[in-house]
């Protein structure tokens, strides 16, 4: 008689019927990054930056239960309405579900739980993109996206706490690097760059 736990061989495996979620592949599909002031022009001015972040989640089915999860993470930082920099993400995965997931949870499956597997991705993405285009880090807090699937028609409003709280952290930090800069550099708090 043969143990329960013998693994099976990989031709029983393949035959049995996919259960659960599986991750088949994940990937950037878009980045763009903007800086067209530098960021010297944000540190030097010593204003306090107006961030906006947008958050989206748009799904596709692709047929044989697999689907496309695309989470887009856009930020747009400005200094008295002009521009200081602005980063786009596209975070893709591809997922296969089970026939053991009921039809009427795999939008939420695919909407929450797919998207904050994919978000520490796309967080980091936008927080290297910073940082390559002269600024402090913008950590972006955790996202409730259960609030983008009890709300589709505010899908991309980016509201709310995580996203104002990283606002003002990301608004002190720069304020301690303009700071910084000015008392490095020896210059009087009210200087300004021509």
């Amino acid at each position: 008689m043969a143990d329960a736990a013998t693994p099976q061989p990989a031709a029983a495996q393949a035959a049995a019927p996919q259960q659960g979620l599986a991750f088949r592949h994940q990937s950037l599909k878009d980045l763009s990054f903007e800086n067209p002031n530098g960021a010297m022009g944000l540190m030097t001015q010593g204003k306090q930056p107006e961030v906006k972040i947008d958050v989206n989640v748009n799904n596709r089915n692709l047929g044989d239960s697999r689907y496309e999860v695309e989470l887009q993470v856009s930020v747009n930082a400005s200094v008295e309405g002009q521009t200081a920099f602005i980063v786009e993400c596209v975070y893709a995965g591809l997922v296969q579900i089970g026939a053991d997931i009921p039809e009427e949870t795999i939008e939420r499956l695919l909407v929450v739980e797919v998207s904050r597997y994919l978000f520490p991705f796309a967080r980091e993405i936008v927080s290297s993109a910073t940082v390559k285009g002269g600024y402090p880090p913008l950590l972006l807090n955790p996202f409730n996206f259960l609030s983008l699937l009890n709300n589709p028609k505010d899908r991309g409003e980016g509201v709310g706490a995580g996203v104002l709280q990283v606002v003002r952290d990301f608004t002190l930090f720069v304020q301690a690097q303009h700071e910084a800069v000015v008392g490095r550099l020896g210059l009087e708090e009210g200087w300004q760059s021509e």
